[in-house]
């Protein structure tokens, strides 16, 4: 995990009497009564039920190991433990096989897919989780107000070649994602299901597919 990244626990977290999930911005610190703490800062939420709480780890949680505590009122309920790196990006992807397809959209704005290719030389959007720290600083669960790319640098490879980063930082809309535009290398044998994935500050995300004209 890293500052600013979504996250997900698991467990059982009492009688939460509704399923609650929100978008709204900025993104609020309670749902049906549930509130996460990573550290000694209050997590923004996305989801709560009585087995899931999806969440964002707040901007300026430091390195290292955290504990996260989540509590029903002023009550705790469950505790545990999170490794934050200051990058550890993640790509979104369809399913976790070596294969799995990224979830990527084609310049012309479609979704990627074998039917739906992206041409050599185009830029296609990766959907990231992790990339650390953006200039300017973001508000925990907040929407940026102006364009905040990441602070370490980012990388990709498209076919294991290197592939241009136009940008990398914060999602306009949704807090803890990373929108990574990517140039895809004009190479005639960059064609069809190839691999993907991106480095922040060194650190490499897992590998998706990408399919190519």
């Amino acid at each position: 995990m890293a500052p600013g990244s979504i996250a997900s626990a698991y467990g059982s977290f009492g009688s939460v009497p509704v399923t609650a999930t929100t978008t709204a911005s900025p993104l609020p610190v309670t749902l049906a009564g549930l509130s996460v703490k990573v550290g000694t800062r209050t997590a923004p939420l996305y989801f709560v039920s009585s087995s899931q709480i999806n969440f964002v780890i707040p901007v300026a949680t430091e390195s290292g190991r955290q504990v996260v505590e989540v509590s029903n009122g002023s009550t705790v309920i469950a505790r545990g433990t999170v490794s934050v790196w200051e990058a550890f990006p993640a790509l979104a992807s369809s399913d976790t096989t070596p294969t799995s397809q990224g979830i990527i959209q084609n310049q012309d704005f479609g979704i990627n897919s074998e039917s739906r290719r992206a041409a050599r030389g185009e830029v296609i959007q990766l959907y990231a989780t992790g990339c650390g720290a953006t200039n300017p600083v973001l508000t925990d669960g907040a929407a940026p107000s102006v364009l905040s790319p990441v602070v370490a640098k980012a990388e990709a490879f498209v076919a294991n070649l290197p592939a241009t980063v136009q940008f990398a930082g914060a999602h306009p809309q949704f807090p803890g994602i990373c929108p990574v535009n990517v140039v895809v290398p004009n190479q005639a044998f960059v064609s069809g299901q190839v691999p993907l994935l991106i480095t922040v500050g060194g650190i490499a995300s897992n590998s998706v597919s990408v399919w190519i004209q």
